[in-house]
């Protein structure tokens, strides 16, 4: 087993703010690929992230970067890159002029800084518009440059508040892209968001906060797993529910059937998704029913939300 030390270490981490909890009793380790924040509002993803960055000090417990206290010492944040929700920008800048400053300020020189800001920008793919002043940019150019603004230094650790927030559909698919890419090298990515399905289809290792506490971490079908006391459905749209019922009734992962208010939908109950799968291609030919559509509307991150808030109390 590895004994190096995860770039992010908290330990059984509180902060209050009089008597409102921001975080309560928050303990995760993190280190390579990406993670996704996942809460609702007032979850306690803000302070977390406040709290990584060095902005708060815990009331109890404690936060390490690179096994470093970020209160105490600011080492660690060469090693960091940080993207705000609300971080303003100099909008009379060009993207270039954007960046080329942050990695001047690190240290670079003024050829050095300029073709690593060209190179982060070409990697978020915004090399064509890098002439551009800022302002003029669209809500999704600005989160790009933001993201080239924050990995000029080749940080370690990388870290997204809410970068899909705001964004076209073809400005998130780029920025997801970007995330995955930047998981795949190696670095540790952590990326909240209220937009569940995009994050699903970021990464599947998952921290789910609740009312500031965590409420759930790890791979997101692992959990997904433990919620077997919680029915699994299956969606199938075809020519004839009523008849492809019976033949799905009499299998072992099946425990019921039901017909949703959609004429030509079938809805299966299982508590074993796995073994459902496995059998519905069989069942399917065998029956020679049409089967235009197979949904699974509780395998989401959505509804692992609604489950775990909903069951943990």
């Amino acid at each position: 087993m590895s004994d190096k030390t995860p770039a992010v270490l908290v330990d059984q981490a509180s902060k209050w703010y009089g008597e409102v909890i921001g975080i309560n009793d928050v303990s995760l380790a993190i280190d390579g690929g990406v993670t996704g924040v996942l809460g609702p509002n007032g979850a306690g993803k803000s302070t977390l992230f406040k709290l990584l960055m060095g902005r708060l000090k815990p009331s109890q417990g404690s936060v390490r970067l690179f096994g470093i206290d970020p209160w105490t010492n600011t080492a660690p944040y060469r090693r960091v890159g940080y993207v705000s929700e609300s971080e303003r920008m100099y909008d009379w800048m060009t993207g270039l002029d954007f960046v080329t400053t942050l990695a001047r300020l690190h240290g670079m020189t003024r050829e050095e800084a300029t073709a690593r800001a060209k190179h982060v920008l070409n990697f978020v793919g915004l090399s064509d518009v890098q002439n551009k002043e800022v302002g003029k940019y669209s809500k999704g150019m600005r989160q790009r440059v933001k993201i080239a603004h924050a990995l000029v230094h080749d940080p370690d650790l990388i870290i997204l508040d809410e970068p899909l927030h705001g964004c076209d559909p073809i400005a998130r698919t780029s920025i997801m892209s970007v995330i995955r890419e930047l998981g795949s090298q190696g670095k540790t990515v952590i990326v909240s968001s209220h937009i569940l399905e995009e994050i699903e289809r970021i990464t599947e290792q998952i921290v789910i906060l609740h009312n500031g506490r965590l409420l759930a971490l790890g791979n997101l079908h692992a959990i997904r797993g433990l919620l077997d006391k919680h029915p699994h459905r299956i969606l199938l749209t075809c020519d004839d529910p009523r008849r492809l019922a019976s033949e799905f009734i009499s299998e072992d992962p099946v425990y019921g059937v039901r017909f949703p208010d959609d004429e030509g939908q079938l809805e299966i109950q299982t508590n074993d998704l796995s073994a459902a799968h496995a059998i519905l291609p069989r069942v399917i030919v065998d029956s020679g029913i049409d089967v235009s559509a197979i949904e699974n509307p509780d395998d989401n991150l959505e509804s692992l939300l609604g489950y775990l808030i909903g069951g943990d109390s």
